[in-house]
């Protein structure tokens, strides 16, 4: 499942950027503030949208008895006070060679990492364009800034290095499609950790089907093989254990139905 990739409120309000604000305004002329998270959007991302991938944010945040609130509080303080954000386009919009990314507002700089796209239909290739950029978002941004001992994708004891590690050893993570990023170490190495973490919590979260990820004949797919609780649990442990320390004490499941009727 090769992938191109762009280096670089209970209900959220929209605004648009003022006349005062930098030059930098014709790039994201609105955005929306959901769950200590800035979500700029480009020049022709509709209203309806922006506003749904906020809400759809926002659903990562319902309380249930696994959540450290202490954690939980640390996660979206980090996320504020380091001006992480999120940017959305239009699909097709990143096809042009000559494709500037944009540049949001200040404070905001280089805490974010890709774009979600909207596409001219939802379902499952919609959903699974967002989860999966939101969660480059949570893992590769606010955890990376949060628990760095732990998320640093550049250091090869931390956790998140280790869990990767052990996928890619047991045959259950396939990085053979990003052989092309070597040349340039750094990218490499985030974007591996990247996609690592989104499998392994869309997994955890039995997502695979709702997002359009299943493979016929696997839980997974071919780049991840597995695709649920049960088979992370059983068969990456050191994963498991990542999730289990962060990610679910920070974030719930989003409820299906709810991404399903903001996204339909």
């Amino acid at each position: 499942m090769k992938k191109a990739f762009l280096i670089l409120l209970i209900f959220p309000i929209l605004s648009s950027c003022s006349e005062s604000d930098s030059s930098s305004k014709v790039d994201f002329p609105n955005y929306i503030d959901a769950k200590n998270l800035r979500i700029f959007a480009r020049e022709g991302v509709s209203i309806d949208f922006l506003n749904n991938v906020g809400e759809a944010y926002t659903e990562m945040f319902n309380e249930n008895s696994n959540i450290d609130s202490v954690m939980r509080s640390y996660y979206l303080s980090i996320s504020e006070e380091e001006y992480v954000y999120q940017r959305v386009g239009v699909d097709g919009m990143a096809s042009n060679s000559n494709f500037d990314p944009g540049e949001p507002t200040n404070p905001y700089g280089d805490n974010a990492t890709d774009y979600i796209w909207e596409m001219d239909s939802g379902g499952e290739d919609q959903i699974g364009e967002l989860i999966e950029h939101l969660l480059h978002t949570v893992t590769n941004v606010i955890l990376y800034l949060a628990y760095p001992n732990d998320w640093d994708y550049n250091k090869s004891s931390s956790a998140i290095s280790l869990a990767m590690q052990e996928a890619i050893d047991k045959g259950i993570y396939d990085i053979s499609s990003y052989d092309d990023l070597k040349n340039d170490n750094d990218a490499y190495t985030k974007i591996l950790t990247q996609e690592y973490a989104y499998w392994l919590i869309l997994a955890e979260w039995d997502y695979y089907v709702i997002t359009g990820k299943k493979m016929d004949g696997m839980s997974g797919n071919e780049e991840f093989i597995l695709g649920t609780p049960a088979e992370i649990s059983a068969q990456l442990p050191l994963g498991h254990q990542l999730y289990k320390y962060y990610v679910e004490k920070i974030l719930s499941i989003p409820d299906e139905q709810k991404i399903v009727s903001l996204f339909p």
